[in-house]
């Protein structure tokens, strides 16, 4: 990693910088999920401080170590500042010991004068131990020690210059005396909140030289064991004395191997971003019951770039133009990471995620001439770390310093699973089945299936039966409606059923799901609900026939069967020509042969058998391909009903559990720098 890829002079820690973009993902998304039983605004503020110091932190100089001596009135931290400087830089008060100003003393000051303006460290407090004298302090090139003010202090605004300076410095040394080292208030307010902060927290017991041996020891082991009880149990316990000098070499090897290892800052970043995640991993549960993550890399799509694309996660996808119809829980304080590549976007590609790219930040830029605190008279040349009140200025429209521009943070420009597929095969499935049974499908296949026959019998039946289906108005009602594409009241769904659906589907897909994410699951699948029961209705239209589909072979049969009519009408005729005349005249003739009686009445017979035949042969023939087109129409009409639970539930709740497990995601990659990617893969 160069110094280019993280600011001016970089820390090299080569996974922070993954841990930051993983921990900005968490914040996005988490941002437009909060409420009473969602994500805490007060968790949201606190990552957002997170990021920019940070960011801020990682564009300072590399090659120093800020230090911080703190403690309250009466510690001797000052009467050690200058015992560790070698000269009275920071006076000790006699009538009532207080700190009234930040001090700084910087053993190698090149490189250092962004930083203490960072620190806000006014010029004439700020010292340099750099000349050929100091030669052997060379182990501590590179350190820069503060003296703060007590954190006890009666004097304004000191209690907020050691609040702001303690999340500031790269290592912290609570410098506590005999007297009160069991003080609550820097126990409770600072040091228990560090318990994860062992690796750059040193706790020192001050004034030793006013306690006899046994009592210092005493004083030690108390202070260890009150330090164990509070997690403390990896922060070293140094004794010293600034009168004497005793505990100060041991206290500069301390400090000096800090500042040789140049880690104090990553290590100190690293720990407040554990102990944001602590905080986050609440929010985060099991897997999605029923999915497994697929390998990654392998079944990746592309994401849609319909509406269902702006989701309430504002999760990665690819660069798209995006609806502005987004569902209620989408917050417009985050913008999607890629934001830059779309029209508007302004943010470069190559700055890190937490880079705010205004050029305004500690260390660009900043003028020599500056005054010591970071103030100005300008509204634009003001830093939102100063402690003063800003200057009334237009609210920015850029985009929050701790987003990404960049796709090529880790996990960044791969394509999106398709979110449907983070809904479990199981309750996919109940719900398309619950949906057609709301839509009834059955009932208008069914209807269907006779409607078809009894058209099919006004072909291939008897004429004398076709004329009676006729003089009854043909098909039934609804069937000619299922025929001509209309939908009925049985093929409607019944809201009320397809309501109940959701529900189920909701709370088994995401009700073991922890808050809030149980929550947004059901409002994402019940988002669209409204349209479900037209969307139905319409899936079961368009996939019955329609009213005009008649089979050619009917029309056959129908010619056949009219000639055989025809022929028997004939024959009957004939027969009755040869009754009716039988006798008047005396030769003999066709219609006068009573020989020819039997044989015309045989053929009569005949003529009604086969037509009788026919009409069952084709019937059972119409029978079957009534069946077939029933279940033609039904596989038609539960694709489009899958379709339909696709886009209006499946996918809205799928993009929220894939939000969830991008969630799971980011938290392990920023926990151990890994890819969120593979991090998925192997949860």
């Amino acid at each position: 990693m160069t110094a280019n890829t993280i600011g001016v002079s970089g820390l090299g820690h080569s996974r922070l910088p993954a841990r930051l973009a993983a921990l900005t993902e968490l914040a996005r998304i988490a941002a437009g999920r909060t409420g009473s039983e969602g994500f805490s605004q007060e968790l949201l503020a606190d990552t957002e401080k997170l990021l920019r110091r940070s960011g801020e932190r990682m564009r300072m100089s590399a090659s120093h170590t800020v230090v911080a001596l703190t403690g309250g009135t009466g510690s001797g931290k000052s009467s050690l500042f200058n015992a560790l400087a070698g000269a009275t830089f920071s006076p000790a008060g006699v009538m009532r010991p207080t700190t009234k100003h930040l001090h700084a003393c910087v053993w190698g000051m090149e490189g250092a004068a962004p930083l203490l303006d960072w620190l806000s460290v006014q010029r004439r407090h700020r010292y340099a131990r750099a000349s050929a004298l100091d030669e052997g302090e060379a182990s501590l090139t590179g350190l820069l020690l503060l003296d703060l003010p007590d954190h006890d202090s009666v004097v304004t605004g000191s209690a907020a210059m050691v609040d702001r300076l303690v999340k500031l410095a790269d290592m912290l040394v609570w410098v506590l005396d005999p007297l009160k080292y069991a003080d609550a208030s820097v126990h409770r307010r600072y040091l228990v909140p560090l318990a994860g902060h062992a690796a750059v927290t040193t706790v020192v017991l001050n004034k030793s030289d006013t306690l006899t041996p046994e009592q210092v020891a005493d004083c030690a082991a108390d202070l260890r064991r009150l330090l164990d009880a509070e997690g403390l149990s990896e922060t070293p316990v140094l004794v010293t004395s600034a009168a004497t000098g005793a505990g100060l070499d041991e206290l500069r090897r301390t400090l000096a191997t800090v500042v040789a290892a140049r880690q104090a800052a990553s290590d100190r970043i690293a720990a407040d971003i554990d102990a944001l995640l602590e905080r986050f991993a609440v929010y985060a549960g099991d897997s999605v019951p029923g999915w497994l993550a697929p390998v990654a890399s392998a079944q990746l799509v592309a994401a849609p770039t319909t509406e269902a694309t702006a989701t309430a996660s504002n999760g990665p996808a690819p660069a798209t133009t995006q609806t502005s119809e987004r569902p209620p829980w989408e917050h417009d304080g985050w913008v999607d990471s890629r934001a830059a590549d779309e029209p508007g976007g302004t943010a470069q590609a190559s700055r890190p995620p937490w880079s705010d790219g205004t050029g305004n930040e500690p260390g660009a830029g900043t003028s020599p001439d500056a005054p010591a605190n970071g103030r100005t008279d300008s509204a634009a040349d003001w830093q939102p770390w100063q402690t003063n009140a800003a200057p009334t200025k237009p609210a920015s429209t850029s985009r929050p310093p701790w987003e990404d521009a960049s796709s090529n943070r880790p996990g960044g420009g791969v394509p999106a699973l398709d979110p449907v597929m983070y809904i479990p095969s199981g309750p996919a499935a109940v719900l398309t089945a619950a949906a057609a049974k709301a839509a009834g499908v059955a009932a208008a296949t069914e209807t269907l299936n006779g409607a078809r026959e009894r058209r099919a019998m006004s072909y291939i039946g008897w004429p004398p039966a076709r004329l009676v289906a006729r003089l009854r108005g043909g098909a039934p009602t609804s069937a000619r409606k299922l025929l001509a594409g209309e939908s009925t009241d049985g093929a409607q769904a019944q809201r009320s059923d397809m309501d109940n659906a959701i529900t189920v589907f909701a709370e088994e897909v995401g009700g073991s799901l922890p808050e809030p994410w149980s929550r947004t699951v059901r409002a994402a699948a019940r988002s669209r609900a409204n349209e479900a029961q037209a969307a139905l209705g319409a899936a079961v239209a368009q996939g019955l026939p329609s009213r005009d589909k008649v089979t050619g072979w009917w029309r056959l049969i129908a010619a056949v069967q009219w000639l055989l009519m025809l022929l028997t009408l004939a024959g009957l005729v004939w027969i009755a020509l040869i009754l009716s005349l039988h006798g008047s005249h005396k030769s003999s003739s066709l219609i006068s042969d009573t020989a020819l009686a039997p044989w015309l009445g045989v053929m009569v017979v005949a003529l009604l058998l086969l037509g009788g035949l026919i009409e069952s042969w084709c019937q059972n023939m119409v029978v079957l391909a009534a069946d077939r087109e029933r279940e033609q129409a039904n596989q038609a009409i539960m694709s489009r009903i899958a379709a339909v639970t696709s886009d209006l539930v499946l996918a809205p709740a799928g993009r929220e559990l894939a939000d969830y497990e991008r969630f799971r995601a980011e938290l392990a990659a920023a926990r151990d720098g890994a890819d969120p990617a593979t991090s998925s893969s192997s949860l």
